[in-house]
């Protein structure tokens, strides 16, 4: 169990590094179109006509992607006001519902995903005209991560530290 619990730990924190990466090319790549579409609206007096639907894209990808780098460094926000008055045996009951409903969840929306996927590929953008299943892709793939990750934190949860 130890040996597996390793493999998953690793396979998360090598997960998690590779989503930081991809996120901080994307969020480099968004910056960048936003600050040229406003340079040829407003300098050229032009517009590049791609620039919304791209932008909408690469912040679809930021946001789901980003939520599972969150989720690993423990930054989603949270109310601790009731958790603070409540006994250590409480808490750890409630850190265990709170992992077993991401997990679920997750299972759910990565299961759901792929049913729509078939749906996804007929449809395409309207400028870009890029197939919709390319775009949602995003959303079974952060479920992927969100698993690994809340199946490590369940798994150290049960076993003990690394």
């Amino acid at each position: 169990m130890k040996r597996f619990l390793r493999f998953l730990s690793c396979l998360s924190d090598i997960l998690n590094k590779i989503i930081e990466y991809i996120c901080v090319f994307l969020l480099i790549a968004l910056s960048a179109l936003m600050v040229l579409a406003v340079f040829y609206r407003y300098a050229l007096n032009d517009s590049i006509y791609w620039s919304n639907e791209a932008a909408r894209i690469l912040l679809l990808f930021v946001s789901f992607l980003g939520s599972s780098i969150a989720y690993k460094h423990k930054a989603h926000i949270g109310v601790d006001v009731f958790v603070e008055k409540m006994t250590q045996k409480n808490r750890n009951r409630l850190d265990f519902i709170i992992r077993m409903s991401f997990f679920i969840f997750w299972c759910i929306i990565f299961v759901e995903s792929f049913k729509l996927m078939p749906l996804f590929l007929m449809q395409t953008t309207a400028t870009l005209e890029i197939p919709y299943a390319y775009i949602f892709s995003v959303i079974p793939i952060s479920a992927f991560v969100w698993l690994v990750h809340t199946s490590n934190d369940m798994l150290i949860f049960f076993v003990g530290d690394k």
